[in-house]
């Protein structure tokens, strides 16, 4: 990676940990298609956020620790380590396709996200039967194997719990800090050195992602957060429509 790749990641890491900071989502969402179109390929792009993630998983985990309810967590653990391994064999299959195809299909990936978001309501209750269990925690391992994007299906289950906030966000940081290790594990045993070149681009530029969480916080509490939001889903839209199309313009 040269000096222009590697600033190129460092703004990028930066301004995806200033907005999952403030408006407490979007860290891959953000990160995985922009480094994408700066000429990383998919592997590298998911292998350089897993570190900087799982540190910040680590620093909230720490301080949300009196809410986590360890019972709730080990069996939408287990379910996305079951489906872990296959999104990481889908994201080696797609990293060996065309930069154009690969663009696109973060896009594709990119959008119907946002639309399933946006679309999906649920009528909030205490339990869910044991199937949606499988069917969002199975594709939420799916998601973060493939693209590192895991989070939405757990956000579309947890819409329909009708649980505190801070239960909420307990329980969205322990089971992604518990998946990290391995999904850095799985990925250096598919992709190799590619991968651990990334993890090293990851590790050097952590304090950056460091510095702009701690800033993205004390943003956060000065500006309306519902506005925020509207304005990251609109940049997430752009960008997965410029994706989509823009590989294919001649």
């Amino acid at each position: 990676m040269d000096m222009t790749h590697f600033f190129l990641a460092a703004v990028i890491l930066f301004g995806a940990s200033l907005i999952q900071s403030m408006i407490g989502f979007a860290f891959n969402l953000i990160a995985i298609p922009l480094l994408v179109w700066s000429g990383f390929t998919l592997g590298e792009s998911v292998a350089m956020t897993a570190i900087p993630i799982f540190v910040q998983l680590s620093l909230s985990g720490w301080q949300l620790r009196g809410h986590i309810i360890p019972r709730e967590i080990v069996r939408p653990a287990l379910i996305r380590f079951l489906t872990l391994p296959a999104g990481i064999a889908l994201l080696a299959w797609i990293n060996a396709a065309d930069t154009a195809i690969i663009k696109t299909f973060v896009g594709v990936v990119l959008l119907a996200i946002l639309f399933i978001q946006h679309t999906v309501r649920f009528t909030p209750r205490t339990h869910l039967h044991p199937l949606w269990d499988w069917l969002a925690f199975g594709l939420s391992g799916l998601m973060l194997g493939m693209v590192g994007m895991g989070g939405p299906p757990v956000v579309l289950w947890l819409m329909a719990h009708d649980w505190p906030p801070k239960r909420i966000r307990a329980f969205v940081t322990a089971l992604f800090w518990i998946a990290a290790p391995v999904q850095i594990a799985l990925l250096y045993g598919r992709l190799g050195d590619e991968a651990a070149r990334a993890f090293g681009w990851g590790l050097l530029l952590l304090p950056v992602v460091i510095v702009a969480a701690l800033l993205g916080v004390r943003i956060g509490n000065t500006f309306d957060r519902a506005r925020l939001q509207q304005a990251v889903t609109l940049f997430l839209f752009l960008t997965a429509i410029a994706s989509m199309i823009t590989p294919w313009l001649k």
